[in-house]
């Protein structure tokens, strides 16, 4: 899996954490708010096709002040709309010892984490328009997304190898 560097622009405490099977009330368990932070940001060196940089959700260990660099995997993507505007957000996991699990959309169901408590997470992070989920892609769709919008800033940039 392909990491990428996330700049956090903010965290919350979230209800997303593990449920059931191994690992389950384990000492690695989230101190906040019974859930994992869930950290809001953009990854580095990357463009869409708005030109902005692509917008991430990351589920970490330690909450970061803004401004942090968070080395994480995408997992899923989720789509986005506020009604006007559609916009994709790729779902990351940081690299930490209780995510290493974590690869797909598949195993985001073994940590509260649906659509449902994702759109709950974004809304309470998101200053702007309330979004609402839409759908989630999956890992190799964010994997696309994400080597896209770096193949297009490294076009810009002038960097091509």
């Amino acid at each position: 899996m392909p990491r990428i560097t996330v700049e956090v622009e903010s965290t919350i405490g979230s209800s997303i954490g593990r449920h059931g099977g191994p690992g389950a009330g384990t000492p690695d368990a989230p101190s906040r708010a019974g859930g994992w932070p869930v950290g809001e940001g953009r990854a580095e060196d990357t463009l869409d096709t708005e030109g902005r940089s692509v917008r991430t959700m990351v589920l970490m260990q330690e909450p970061a002040r803004p401004g942090d660099e968070v080395s994480a995997w995408p997992v899923a993507v989720l789509h986005l709309s506020d009604g006007r505007h559609d916009l994709d957000e790729v779902v990351c996991v940081a690299e930490a010892e209780p995510f290493v699990d974590l690869v797909d959309t598949t195993d985001l169901g073994r940590w509260h984490a649906e659509p449902a408590a994702w759109a709950a997470a974004l809304g309470r992070l998101s200053p702007g328009p309330a979004y609402r989920v839409t759908g989630c892609g999956s890992r190799r769709e964010a994997d696309r997304l994400v080597a896209d919008a770096q193949h297009t800033y490294l076009q810009l940039t002038g960097c091509m190898e």
